[in-house]
């Protein structure tokens, strides 16, 4: 059984739609972890050979991941997400400071 709705003020007999609010925009990473993703995927990429590859690991368009890797468009948590699983780590490992090779990640101490 169909049922017709009517908006109480009569909106819709005037012919007008209803007002839609703009979207909000929010930005979960800041701008030097964003920097920190844009490197990663670029590192990322080397690891695995080609872009294409890289999209195939996490699940995502190549041209997204290009997109972002070259600074068109900021990174998102999901999308570090899936560039830590790609790459065997964190999400804080891969968006935290940069560790010298020759110390200890954890630590920070040098070796021995």
């Amino acid at each position: 059984m169909l049922t017709v709705v009517r908006s109480p003020d009569g909106e819709q007999e005037r012919g007008r739609a209803p007002k839609r609010r703009r979207p909000c925009v929010t930005r979960s990473l800041s701008d030097v972890e964003r920097m920190r993703l844009r490197a990663a995927l670029r590192n990322l990429r080397g690891l695995y050979g080609t872009w294409a590859c890289l999209a195939e690991v996490m699940g995502m368009p190549t041209r997204s991941i290009r997109a972002i890797a070259s600074g068109q468009y900021g990174g998102s948590p999901g999308t570090a997400m899936r560039a830590a699983r790609a790459a065997g780590t964190t999400i804080e490992r891969l968006l935290g400071r940069p560790v010298a090779a020759d110390r200890c990640p954890t630590c920070g101490r040098g070796a021995p």
